[in-house]
């Protein structure tokens, strides 16, 4: 997934300071990641499991991660797919599910191979493998919720269902308070909020400049999933206002989905907007190398790909959502304006198109804060909920 070599580590707790509490568990553990959403579908939740794994192995954790087969899916070290994955509508975009025979006698023998110590649960509430795996495990379960949402006509008929799971979890951890503001509409939990990571040397400010990326003009960066809520439509009708010949710029797409095609005709074959298609390895570079990146989204849990541009040193101009205010200050590493205002977004693009050494700042600012939510950090503390939960916490590092 990513390319950078793994930290050198000595010992399952390497990454701690010396005389810092230890919190993370005392022996290796056996690890279950249950999750609707993995590669090749490109996403938050697939970024956080797949980091997080691959930081838990670092400490000398067993990590498997069980979810569904994928159109264009490889094969992939302790990567277990139950059932078909299933694209549908939901919440304002894309969503999974996972289609099959037999599914909980799949899960449940997965379960039992797996001697699990703990299994960790990725969006909990939601069909198929998640809710699955809450009731059919034997050991502790664990869940994370990445989501923001304004209401659920689910939730409101299956409350004491799935209030009944949320119960059955030994620890609830959200990535956001915008998270928690969704969830206690419907539920009542002892939150623990723990953000998303980001991978600090692989997303960095000299990753090469991909072939698509012009030198000659300014690059305004798209990047996410072709969804309504993500504000691509509004993005290029702003661009086409405020490109010229007085201010000459790029726009860059870098994402797909199933609305590709639809997307594609709305930019008229502009030869001034680059549809790149999605990218998984080289997203770096398209950030590293733009002068901007544009999140104009309409509602999000969690900025991941903000601190994916901050890691890189790219200024933002994005919504001003409550899910990215956990991430980002309007004036510190982005711009923000209004949700849905084209006209804010325009002038927002154009104050950083034209301001040089403001771009320069918050760029900079960025990858400065990004450090604190580097993965070895996240890790540590959802290792330290597993530690909680089963009473496995350890000295302090000498």
């Amino acid at each position: 997934m990513g390319t950078v070599a793994p930290r050198a580590v000595h010992g399952p707790h390497a990454p701690h300071g010396h005389g810092v509490l230890d919190r993370t568990p005392s022996r290796p553990l056996r690890i279950a990641l249950v999750t609707e959403y993995y590669y090749p579908h490109l996403g938050g939740i697939c970024e956080h499991v797949h980091y997080f794994a691959r930081e838990a192995r670092e400490y000398g954790h067993h990590v498997d991660i069980i979810t569904s087969d994928i159109a264009g899916a490889e094969p992939m070290p302790h990567v277990l797919r139950i059932g078909r994955s299933q694209s549908v509508y939901a919440n304002g975009s894309q969503a999974r599910i996972t289609v099959g025979m037999g599914l909980r006698g799949r899960m449940r023998a997965a379960l039992r191979r797996g001697r699990y110590d703990i299994v960790h649960v990725h969006s909990p509430l939601t069909p198929v493998l998640p809710l699955l795996a809450i009731e059919e495990a034997d050991c502790p379960v664990v869940g994370t919720f990445h989501t923001y949402f304004d209401r659920s006509i689910g939730y409101t008929l299956g409350r004491r269902f799935f209030q009944r799971r949320l119960d059955s979890l030994a620890a609830a951890i959200a990535v956001s308070h915008s998270t928690t503001v969704a969830l206690e509409r419907y539920f009542d939990a002892d939150w623990r909020v723990i953000p998303n990571g980001i991978d600090a040397d692989f997303f960095n400010p000299d990753a090469s400049r991909p072939r698509e990326v012009r030198t000659d003009v300014p690059v305004i960066l798209f990047l996410g999933r072709f969804d309504p809520r993500n504000g691509l439509r509004m993005l290029m009708d702003t661009f086409r206002r405020i490109r010229g010949p007085q201010r000459p710029a790029q726009l860059v797409v870098v994402g797909g989905g199933p609305l590709n095609d639809h997307y594609r005709r709305l930019a008229k074959n502009d030869p001034d907007i680059t549809f790149v298609g999605p990218v998984l390895e080289g997203r770096p570079g398209y950030y590293a190398n733009s002068s901007i990146y544009a999140c104009p989204t309409t509602k999000a849990s969690f900025g991941i790909t903000l601190l994916e541009s901050m890691a890189c040193a790219t200024p933002i101009v994005c919504s001003d959502i409550l899910g990215f205010r956990d991430v980002v200050k309007n004036g510190r590493e982005a711009v923000m304006v209004p949700e849905g205002d084209g006209g804010a977004l325009a002038d927002g693009l154009v104050r950083l198109l034209e301001d040089d050494t403001l771009r320069a700042r918050l760029g900079s600012t960025g990858r400065e804060i990004a450090q604190g939510y580097a993965w070895p950090r996240v890790t540590e503390q959802v290792l330290g909920v597993y530690a909680d939960v089963l009473g496995l916490v350890a000295a302090p590092a000498a």
